[in-house]
């Protein structure tokens, strides 16, 4: 069914993001049928140093038609490069439209371009990679039911936000390995913030994300990233529109194409779709006690 394709392919996009167990496409713009394709970009720099990524990848697909059936098309004819400031690195293509290189280095401060070449047209994406605090302490409460949440156990976290100076944050639980996000408008309230109201502040008992609800015996894994400005304001947009009419169960699309940051120098007209990122990752995983 078309809705089916449609919420699994979108739902990719959720970034956040190609990591190990983890992966993220932003397909959030459609075409009619007999609409040209555009280039649709998924992944980014992560610097991780609790759990080290053996690769950083990108992915790559085109848009598909509104009443197409198929998932999108993957992109395996790319020239696919990222400079980190000083050096370029070449991603080659590895499988099912997917580019990974193994030696790039993930530094703090740094800022990642991306280049990548594709049906005769060239495209460029730039973001920085920002340092994020650890966590004070990462741990689970179990709550009763309510009229908004089930019954269970709960990821919280502290973290300690650092004083006069701005900082974006994107949050993601996994539970047993798999990623966990269900479209939701309030996602664009809990799952990204700005520090605009807790700048220098301890917070405590945070939960990053109210659907992810556990049992006794699950492993959980959440992870704190550090984000650009630019990038927070694309996903609160995403969320935003994927979690009520963009993402509805009868197949809509979103009300309007999410702007991103990837640009086609050849044809401005002729953009691509998705964000390059580059985020810093901070991460603590819990066994599900008592």
């Amino acid at each position: 069914m078309k809705t089916k394709t449609y919420l699994r392919t979108l739902l990719f996009v959720l970034l956040t993001t190609w990591i190990v167990g983890c992966e993220t496409v932003v397909t959030e713009d459609i075409t009619l049928n007999g609409g040209e394709p555009r280039l649709v970009l998924d992944g980014g720099i992560e610097r991780n140093t609790i759990s080290p990524l053996a690769e950083q990848q990108i992915r790559l697909s085109s848009t598909i038609g509104f009443l197409d059936t198929e998932d999108p098309t993957p992109i395996t004819d790319a020239e696919v490069v990222v400079n980190d400031g000083d050096t370029d690195y070449e991603f080659a293509h590895v499988r099912n439209g997917i580019y990974s290189n193994s030696s790039i280095p993930t530094n703090l401060n740094a800022e990642y371009t991306i280049t990548i070449v594709w049906n005769g047209e060239t495209y460029l994406g730039t973001d920085s990679l920002n340092e994020v605090v650890p966590f004070v302490g990462v741990y689970s409460e179990f709550e009763e039911e309510t009229e908004f949440t089930e019954e269970g156990y709960f990821v919280k976290f502290d973290s300690q936000d650092p004083e006069d100076e701005e900082n974006f944050y994107y949050y993601r639980v996994f539970r047993n390995g798999e990623f966990v996000i269900v479209p939701d408008p309030g996602n664009g309230l809990t799952l990204v913030e700005s520090d605009e109201f807790f700048n220098g502040q301890l917070r405590t008992g945070v939960n990053p994300n109210e659907e992810a609800v556990f049992e006794l015996g699950d492993i959980a894994t959440a992870q704190q990233l550090g984000i650009t400005n630019d990038y927070f304001g694309y996903l609160v947009e995403l969320f935003n529109q994927t979690g009520n009419q963009g993402l509805s169960f009868i197949g809509n699309p979103p009300p309007a194409s999410i702007r991103g940051n990837m640009l086609n120098i050849d044809n401005p007209s002729n953009r691509a779709l998705g964000y390059f990122y580059a985020v810093d990752v901070q991460e603590v995983t819990i066994e599900i006690i008592e």
